[in-house]
Formats: structure tokens, C-alpha cells, sequence
């Protein structure tokens, strides 16, 4: 049975990072606007440089950002997951992105077409300070991704880049030291500009330091301060 609008609101509105803020009437509204769009693995959500065509609210699973150089070098900048939102820099300002999005995996969003959102947010004072302190949080991660470029031996970078990705993922390290990433050592080379020999020669030290396992598409950490500590290396 496919799934409404409403049915994904009232099970997950209230713990996505921008809807889960709203009023029960601000989510009526959206909700009025909205529909509900689902992608296979790998399929386009928006293409470098074309207009995207509105805000996708991520329910389930993730979307990709990433740039195809003249090269044909790929350079992978991460994954907005569930919980996050693809689309609003350019739905707010009006320009183009500046990355290739497509869904890692199958997706699930709800999806509200550009101009109506952009009259929903603009309507409710309450509403526009929200998307700001959104905005805000989303450019203080932007700023703590740069850190996989920092100085450093590969080790350190690897590190960061395995930490960024669980931070942005919205994992609490607090309450457990074992956590899994889907990303394999493609992806971590592809988001660092070096090779994946560099990087598979990185993460089979490290597995046997017993920090991490390498599974298929995924890295399971085993010990995470560990980790956290090789990232002056």
C-alpha cells in the first residue's frame, strides 16, 4: 500500500531535524503542499547546474552529493540522511546546485515544489527564524567537513573523514563506542582526492588495530574514542 503524506508526517514529523520544530498546524499546511516521492538506488533527484524543482524532506534512506570532474575523477561530498533536508539553498536563493544529487540506496521523501515552499516559509515569521537556525547548523557542518583536508598523515584523514560522516549522520558517540557507516573504500576516496590503494592500505591498518571492520558498502567502528584520537595524527 503506498504510503500518504499524512501517514509519514504523523510517524515521523516529529523527529526530523526542520519538520519536527513546526506547530501541528504548520505541519497541516506543509502536508497540504506536499506529496510523497520514493527513488531506487542511484536514481537522479537533481543534476549539476539545472534548477531543482523543490525541497525534499529525507524520510528514509539517503541522498547523495557529488561532482564529476573533466577528469572523470569523482569527488564525493557526502550524504544528507533521514532526518535532513536536500534543496534548500537553492529553492531559497534561486540558483542552480552545485552538485549532482542522486539516492544512495532506495528513498523515501516528502516533497514540496519550490515556489509553494518558498511562500509556506516566508508566510510565518516563526517559520523563516527556524529555516535560519537550519541554514546555520547546516553551514557549521559544511565548515566541519573541510576538516578531512586539514594537515595530516593519511591515518588523520581517513580518521576525520570517518568521523565527519558519523557526526553528520546524527549519531550520539556518547551512548556507544560500535557504530556502522555505509560507505565503502570508494566513497572514502572519492570524499579525500587520493586513491583507493592509499585508502584500503589506511583501513587495513586500522582493522587490525581492531578500531573498525571493512564489510561490503559498510564500516562497522569497533572502538570510536580510539578513532576520535588518531585525528591529530
Amino acid at each position: 500500500m503506498a504510503e500518504s503524506v499524512a501517514q509519514l508526517f504523523r510517524v515521523f514529523s516529529d523527529t526530523h531535524q526542520f519538520l519536527g520544530g513546526m506547530t501541528s498546524e504548520q505541519k497541516e499546511q506543509l502536508a497540504a503542499l506536499a506529496s510523497v516521492r520514493k527513488f531506487a538506488n542511484r536514481q537522479p533527484i537533481a543534476r549539476l547546474g539545472a534548477p531543482v524543482d523543490g525541497i525534499y524532506f529525507i524520510i528514509r534512506g539517503s541522498i547523495r552529493l557529488e561532482n564529476i570532474v573533466e577528469s572523470g575523477d569523482r569527488f564525493l561530498s557526502g550524504d544528507l540522511m533521514a532526518g535532513d533536508v536536500f534543496g534548500f539553498l537553492s529553492v531559497l536563493d534561486g540558483k542552480r546546485p552545485s552538485h549532482h544529487a542522486t539516492s544512495n540506496g532506495a528513498c523515501t521523501a516528502i516533497f514540496v515544489p519550490a515556489h509553494q515552499f518558498r511562500e509556506f516559509i516566508f508566510s510565518d515569521l516563526e517559520l523563516t527564524k527556524a529555516m535560519l537556525q537550519f541554514m546555520c547548523l547546516r553551514v557549521r557542518m559544511s565548515l566541519i567537513s573541510f576538516n578531512r583536508f586539514a594537515p595530516g598523515s593519511l591515518t588523520a584523514r581517513v580518521a576525520r573523514c570517518l568521523l565527519n560522516y558519523i557526526d553528520q549522520l546524527g549519531f550520539h558517540p556518547e551512548k556507544t563506542n560500535r557504530k556502522q557507516i555505509a560507505i565503502n573504500q570508494y566513497d572514502i576516496a572519492a570524499m579525500l582526492a587520493v586513491s583507493r590503494q592509499s585508502v584500503h592500505r589506511v583501513l587495513k591498518e586500522l582493522e587490525a588495530d581492531g578500531i573498525l571492520e571493512v564489510g561490503y558498502n559498510s564500516i562497522d567502528i569497533h572502538d570510536l574514542p580510539k578513532l576520535r584520537s588518531l585525528q591529530s595524527t
